[in-house]
C-alpha cells in the first residue's frame, strides 16, 4: 500500500511539473517560474538514478512528463474546431483536431523521452555518481541531454520545435541574451541546470537533514547559474542599447501590415478586390506615418503573382502602382509558379523604380512548410486512416519547399525573409545572416490560431531569432501580433491581435555577427558527444559491477 502511495505521489509530481512548465511556455506566466517548474519531475528522476532496467523506467517516466507537457503546449489545436476556414464537416473537423492534438504531442513525447534513459545510463558513470549518490555534475548532464533532444526535435517535420523552453523566456529579454552566444538550446541548458541543482539540493535534505552544507552548495550553484545567465543578458541589453544609439548605422522606418482578413474570406472567389483595398489603405497609412519599407503578412494575396491569367496578373501591376504612389518599398507576398510544376509560398519586392514586370525579380520561397496545411506527410496512409486530416489544406496539391536562402536586395539593405514556420527554426535566420542579411522580415498568417496562446508562442519565436542573430525583425501577421523587434529582444512597436492596423518603427540595417551566427549549433553537438560518452561509460561501469558481483558470488574452487 505504501509503495502504491509513493507511485501515485511521484506520478502527481511529474504531471504537475509538466503542467507548470507548459504554462510558462504557453501563457508566459512569470518567466522565472520556468527555473523551478521542472523541480518536481527532477526530484523523481534523480531519486530513480541507479534503478534497474533504466530504459523501461526512463521511458515510462519520460512519456508521462513529455506527453502531458506537449499536450499542454499544443492545447490550442482544440480551439481550432470547427475549422471554419475549410469545407470539412463538423465530424471530420473534430477527428482532424483530435488527431492533431493527440498525435503530434505523442510523436514528440516518444522522441524526447529517449533522453531520460540516456541520462539514467549516464547516471551510472563514475563521473556522475559516487557511492550511490549523484555528483554535482548530474544536473549539468541532464541539462545537456534535455537540450540535445530539443535540438533533435528540430531536425524533422514531426519535431516542430514549438515548445522549446527558451520560448517561455522570450518576453523576458534578460534571460535569453545567452542565445546570442550558443543559441536557444543553451538557454534550455541553463533553465534545466538551475532546476537540476535546486532539485539535487532538496533531495540531499530529504535523504538526510544533516546534509545542510551539501544542500547549500547545490542551491548556491543553482543561484549562480541563474544569476550569471541573467547578468550576461541584462549587460548585453545595456551595452547594445548604448551602442545602437551611438552607432552611425543606416536606419529605415519599417511598417508591418496587419490586414486582419479571415482565412475563409481570403480564399473567397471575390476576395482579391477586398484584399487590394485593405492593403492599399494600410500602405498609404504607413507612408503617412513615415514608413519607407512595408512588410505584408503571409500570402496577403493567395494567388500566383506570376500567373498567366486571372486576378494573379493584376497583383504586381497593382502593387507597383501602389509603391509608386506612396514611395514605399513593399515586401509583398503571394504564391508563385516555378519553372515546372512547382508552386511556392513566396515573398518578393516591389519598389517605385522596379516597374510592373516580374521577369528577373528576386523571390524568396518558404523553406519550412506546415504539415497538413501545405503538404500531407505520408499522404497515402493518412488519406486512408484519417481522411479529414488530409483535407486541411486550402488548395489542391502540395506547396513546393524552397531551397537555399534568397536575400531580397532593397535600396536600404539586404533583407532576409521568412514565412510563418520558417521563423520557428533557428537555422532559417542563421543561414540568411551568414549569407549577408542585414534585416529580417517575417510574414505569417496566424489567423488559424483564433486568439489562442499560439499567437504569442509564435511571436516568441521571432524574438529569439532577433537575439540569436543581432538583427531587427519586422513581423507582419495577418491577424496579429504584428510587431517590430530589436536585436535585444525588446518589442518596440506592436499591434493588437484580430484588428486591422500596422506596427511602425525605426530599424537599423546591421552587419554585425553574434558568436552563435558564427558557430551555429556546436553546443548541441557537444551535448550529443558528452551525453553519449557518459551513457557509454555508465553502461560499461554497470557491466563491470555485474561481473565483479558474479565473481564474488561464485563458490571457491
Amino acid at each position: 500500500m505504501k509503495r502504491r502511495g509513493e507511485r501515485i505521489l511521484k506520478f502527481a509530481a511529474v504531471v504537475c511539473s509538466a503542467l507548470l512548465t507548459g504554462a510558462v511556455v504557453s501563457f508566459f506566466v512569470p518567466s522565472v517560474l520556468g527555473f523551478v517548474s521542472l523541480l518536481p519531475f527532477l526530484l523523481v528522476l534523480f531519486s530513480d538514478a541507479g534503478t534497474e532496467r533504466p530504459f523501461r523506467r526512463g521511458m515510462a517516466l519520460g512519456i508521462i512528463y513529455f506527453y502531458v507537457y506537449y499536450l499542454f503546449v499544443w492545447h490550442w489545436f482544440l480551439l481550432m474546431y470547427p475549422l471554419d476556414f475549410t469545407e470539412i464537416s463538423r465530424a471530420g473537423a473534430l477527428a482532424a483536431v483530435m488527431a492533431a492534438w493527440l498525435g503530434l504531442p505523442l510523436i514528440q513525447a516518444v522522441v524526447a523521452s529517449l533522453g531520460v534513459p540516456l541520462f539514467l545510463w549516464a547516471a551510472r558513470s563514475p563521473l556522475v555518481v559516487r557511492e550511490g549518490r549523484l555528483r554535482a555534475s548530474a544536473p549539468a548532464v541532464f541539462a545537456a541531454v534535455y537540450a540535445l533532444f530539443e535540438w533533435i526535435q528540430s531536425l524533422t517535420w514531426a519535431g516542430v520545435p514549438w515548445g522549446r523552453l527558451a520560448v517561455g523566456q522570450a518576453f523576458s529579454p534578460g534571460t535569453v541574451g545567452t542565445a546570442s552566444l550558443l543559441g536557444p538550446y543553451f538557454v534550455t541548458f541553463v533553465i534545466v541546470a538551475v532546476n537540476g541543482y535546486a532539485a539535487l539540493a532538496v533531495l540531499a535534505l530529504i535523504e538526510d537533514r544533516r546534509n545542510v552544507r551539501r544542500a547549500a552548495c547545490l542551491a548556491s550553484a543553482a543561484a549562480a547559474v541563474f544569476a550569471l545567465n541573467l547578468i550576461y543578458g541584462e549587460a548585453r541589453i545595456y551595452i547594445k542599447e548604448r551602442n545602437m544609439s551611438a552607432e552611425n548605422e543606416l536606419t529605415v522606418t519599417a511598417a508591418a501590415l496587419q490586414g486582419n482578413v479571415s482565412s475563409k474570406d481570403k480564399w473567397s472567389d471575390h476576395g482579391y478586390d477586398n484584399l487590394k483595398n485593405v492593403y492599399s489603405a494600410l500602405t498609404k497609412e504607413a507612408a503617412a506615418r513615415g514608413a519607407e519599407i512595408a512588410v505584408f503578412p503571409e500570402t496577403a494575396f493567395p494567388l500566383a503573382a506570376n500567373a498567366a491569367s486571372g486576378n494573379g496578373t493584376r497583383i504586381i501591376p497593382d502593387l507597383s502602382s501602389l509603391s509608386s504612389d506612396t514611395g514605399l518599398t513593399l515586401l509583398a507576398t503571394s504564391f508563385w509558379y516555378g519553372d515546372g510544376e512547382e508552386y511556392y509560398n513566396a515573398v518578393f519586392p516591389v519598389s517605385p523604380e522596379a516597374g510592373a514586370g516580374y521577369d528577373g525579380m528576386t523571390v524568396y520561397y518558404k523553406r519550412h512548410l506546415v504539415p497538413f496545411g501545405e503538404f500531407v506527410p505520408f499522404e497515402s496512409v493518412i488519406k486512408v486512416l484519417i481522411p479529414s486530416l488530409a483535407q486541411l489544406g486550402l488548395f489542391d496539391g502540395s506547396i513546393t519547399t524552397g531551397g537555399a536562402p534568397v536575400l531580397i536586395d532593397t535600396e536600404y539593405g539586404r533583407v532576409g525573409a521568412m514565412v510563418c514556420f520558417d521563423s520557428i527554426y533557428e537555422t532559417s535566420s542563421l543561414d540568411e545572416v551568414r549569407a549577408g542579411a542585414e534585416l529580417l522580415a517575417v510574414s505569417t498568417n496566424d489567423s488559424w490560431f483564433d486568439g489562442s496562446a499560439a499567437i504569442m508562442q509564435h511571436t516568441a519565436q521571432a524574438v529569439l531569432r532577433a537575439v540569436e542573430c543581432d538583427r531587427y525583425v519586422v513581423r507582419a501577421a495577418n491577424t496579429g501580433f504584428s510587431c517590430i523587434i530589436s536585436p535585444t529582444g525588446k518589442i518596440i512597436s506592436s499591434t493588437e491581435p484580430e484588428r486591422t492596423g500596422l506596427a511602425v518603427g525605426e530599424v537599423g540595417i546591421r552587419n554585425t555577427r553574434t558568436v552563435y551566427s558564427r558557430v551555429g549549433n556546436v553546443f548541441s553537438a557537444l551535448c550529443a558527444v558528452s551525453s553519449s560518452a557518459l551513457a557509454a561509460s555508465g553502461f560499461f561501469a554497470r557491466r563491470r559491477e555485474k561481473r565483479r558481483a558474479a565473481i564474488n558470488r561464485a563458490p571457491d574452487a
